[in-house]
C-alpha cells in the first residue's frame, strides 16, 4: 500500500499525520466515527428513546427509518476515509466533495416495509473517488460503515451502477439528519436498508462481508428489490405492481424520457 495522498483542504479536518496514517490503517478508526452508540446513550432495546434522537417515525412524504437511535454527526470530527486495497489511501472533508463532478437524479428509494418515496437526490459518481485513490484490480467488494454504527457491503460494480449516486443534497436543500447527513448512498435498484447513511469511511476488499441486516436481522447482502407490490407515499400508499429492480410508476419520469413521452 503506497503513502497516503494527503488532499484535505477543509478546515473541518484536521488531521495529523500519525492520526491520518491511523485512521487510515483502520485499526483506530473508532477513535474518528462520531455517534458510534455507547453504553451511556444506547437506546436500541429501550422504547423511551428521547425526542432529540434520530429514529423511525412515519412523517408525511418520507419516512424516516433507523436502524439505531442517533444524535447525529458531529461535523468538527466527521471526515470520509478511503482506504483498503488502494494504491492511494485519502481522507476528505466535507468541503472536498463539492469539488467533485456532480450529478442530479429524481429516483425513489424502496422499503422493505413495502412503502416508497421520491425524491431529488445531487451527489457524485462512486468513479470519483475510485480516480483519486486507484484501487487494486483484485478489490472486487466495497465495505462502507456509518457513524451510527450501521455498515453495508457491496460488489464493486453494484457500486459503478449509473444511476448510483453518493449524496450530498436532497430535494435541492442539504441532507437533514434525519436522511444521513453530511453524506448517504442512494441506489435506486436496491431496497431502502441498502442505502446507507452518515458514511464515515469506505474500504476496498477482495472478498464481501457481511452486511448490518444479515449479521442482525433477516435482510439479505444482496438487498436487489424484487418483483411484487409497491404502496407509494405519493399516491397515498395505494397498491402498485412493481418488475423489480428501480421501482418506477406510470407517473413517475423515467430517466431519459420526458414525461408524458
Amino acid at each position: 500500500m503506497g503513502k497516503p495522498k494527503k488532499i484535505i483542504k477543509g478546515a473541518a479536518l484536521k488531521f495529523i499525520r500519525r492520526d491520518f496514517l491511523k485512521l487510515l490503517s483502520f485499526t483506530g478508526l473508532s477513535t474518528f466515527l462520531p455517534g458510534r452508540v455507547s453504553a451511556k446513550d444506547d437506546w436500541r432495546n429501550d422504547k423511551n428513546i428521547p425526542k432529540q434522537y434520530v429514529q423511525n417515525r412515519d412523517t408525511p412524504g418520507f419516512h424516516i427509518r433507523s436502524a439505531n437511535p442517533f444524535l447525529g454527526v458531529d461535523m468538527q470530527n466527521w471526515g470520509l476515509a478511503i482506504g483498503g486495497m488502494v494504491k492511494n489511501p485519502i481522507g476528505l472533508a466535507y468541503e472536498d466533495l463539492f469539488g467533485l463532478k456532480m450529478h442530479s437524479q429524481v429516483s425513489r428509494l424502496k422499503c422493505v416495509e413495502c412503502w416508497s418515496a421520491k425524491a431529488k437526490w445531487e451527489g457524485f459518481r462512486f468513479e470519483e473517488l475510485m480516480k483519486q485513490v486507484q484501487p487494486d484490480q483484485s478489490a472486487k467488494f466495497v465495505y462502507i460503515q456509518s457513524a451510527d454504527s450501521y455498515y453495508e457491503s457491496f460488489a464493486l460494480e453494484e457500486l459503478l451502477q449509473p444511476r448510483v449516486l453518493f449524496v450530498l443534497r436532497m430535494d435541492g436543500q442539504p441532507l437533514s439528519r434525519d436522511h444521513g447527513f453530511p453524506l448517504r448512498l442512494i441506489m435506486p435498484f436496491k431496497y431502502g436498508y441498502k442505502n446507507i447513511k452518515y458514511i464515515t469511511s469506505i474500504k476496498f476488499l477482495d472478498s464481501q462481508k457481511r452486511n448490518y441486516w444479515a449479521s442482525n436481522g433477516p435482510y439479505s447482502v444482496d438487498g436487489t428489490i424484487q418483483p411484487g407490490v409497491d404502496h407509494p407515499l405519493d399516491l397515498d400508499k395505494k397498491p402498485l405492481p412493481i418488475n423489480g429492480g428501480e421501482v418506477f410508476h406510470f407517473f413517475d419520469e423515467r430517466p431519459g424520457k420526458k414525461k408524458g413521452v
